[in-house]
């Protein structure tokens, strides 16, 4: 091609770009509502209750936020009602949390999901949540008491948690993924009100899109260690002082009682590996191995750890009760039916054949059963007066 109709190729296109780029349509901050947090209660059969988060810009004052709740039966049907409520037109480019009531939930939260799913201007990792009581009343905490938008600082306290492994990760895509995901279930964490702020009590466990079940925050981290790998966690467990009686250390006769009727031992710095085998798939049989690493941080009572036997009798220890609070847990989302941690993909992947549908897992999970047993290597045990 000569050279000079590549320099005509190249003007046509600058020019074409130039012409397309007038015609978009520009938005400015001053006429936006961004929404930053939104909640949804039931309020009475085939009627929720919609609450926005807006946060505006106006240039001669400080960044202000709005409260909209509105009354309706779809959430396209909300968002109209609320743009009749706010002289800016409101977006969710800046979404950064969605609250349902757990009252809703159990009633399905599939179809305002969805409407996420279909709204492109809505990101994947958009952390979805569960209200204890009601959505609004999270929605509508006083924003002086939290010293930030609360869009801001629900997407912080989530994000804080996630990244310390306190819990999985419940964005838009996440809850997508395991929603259409036959062999697993998805959770979410649940939002509660405490004195001024707003506090996770525990994770929500979902059978398809409803509530069926939840986990109190101190179950956390057993359902962490079967459905993901710690990589620097932390765990506290108690038990009965009799237990560590021969290498409890004599204490000075002018001493104190000892504060606790138990011995609690806290261990960190934890890492963690999890895995689940199918070993008769007659009798839905599986053997769950978890092993981790760790460093004894504190205990309770002064323990003495000079010496190896002592160590591994305290793995010991440790290794019997996480096996046992596992075992419950799986029995308990076995007796739920609900399978957070992805049984259902360990037992298709084993055996294929035809893909199972949802209804004929479900019907196989009530029989299956489970034998768990971990090993727990204390690899430091620190300083301990």
């Amino acid at each position: 091609m000569p050279r000079r109709h590549k320099w005509r190729i190249l003007v046509l296109y600058i020019a074409f770009v130039v012409i397309m780029s007038s015609c978009v349509e520009t938005k400015q901050l001053e006429k936006l509502g961004l929404i930053t947090a939104q909640g949804y209660d039931l309020e009475k059969e085939n009627q929720i209750k919609g609450t926005v988060v807006v946060h505006k810009f106006d240039p001669l004052a400080e960044n202000l936020t709005k409260v909209i709740t509105v009354k309706a039966n779809t959430s396209k049907a909300l968002r109209q009602k609320q743009n009749l409520e706010i002289d800016q037109k409101l977006v969710l480019g800046q979404l950064r949390c969605v609250i349902y009531s757990k009252e809703l939930a159990k009633k399905g939260i599939s179809q305002l999901v969805d409407a996420l799913n279909r709204d492109p201007t809505v990101g994947n990792m958009v952390y979805l949540t569960i209200a204890e009581n009601d959505a609004i009343s999270i929605m509508t905490i006083e924003e002086k008491k939290l010293k930030v938008n609360l869009g801001t600082y629900l997407y912080n306290l989530i994000k804080q948690n996630v990244e310390s492994e306190q819990l999985t990760s419940p964005t838009l895509h996440e809850f997508n993924h395991n929603f259409m995901d036959h062999g697993r279930d998805p959770v979410l964490p649940i939002l509660k009100i405490k004195d001024d702020g707003v506090i996770i009590s525990g994770i929500a466990l979902f059978k398809n899109d409803k509530i069926v079940g939840e986990l109190a925050s101190d179950k956390l981290f057993y359902a962490k260690v079967l459905s993901d790998r710690y990589r620097s966690g932390t765990h506290e467990m108690g038990f009965n002082r009799s237990q560590f009686k021969k290498i409890i250390k004599k204490r000075d006769l002018g001493e104190s009682k000892e504060v606790y009727d138990k011995l609690f031992i806290s261990i960190d710095s934890i890492r963690s590996n999890a895995k689940i085998k199918l070993i008769d798939k007659e009798k839905l049989h599986f053997r769950v191995d978890v092993n981790l690493d760790s460093r004894l941080l504190e205990t309770t009572e002064p323990l003495d750890l000079t010496t190896a036997k002592n160590i591994k009798f305290i793995e010991k220890i440790i290794n019997k009760e996480m096996e046992k609070q596992i075992k419950q847990l799986l029995e308990y989302f076995r007796e739920k039916q609900v399978d957070p941690i992805g049984i259902g993909n360990k037992y298709m992947a084993k055996i294929r054949t035809k893909p199972l549908t949802e209804k004929e897992w479900r019907e196989l999970y009530k029989n299956a059963t489970f034998e768990v047993k971990v090993n727990n290597t204390i690899v430091k045990t620190g300083v301990i007066d």
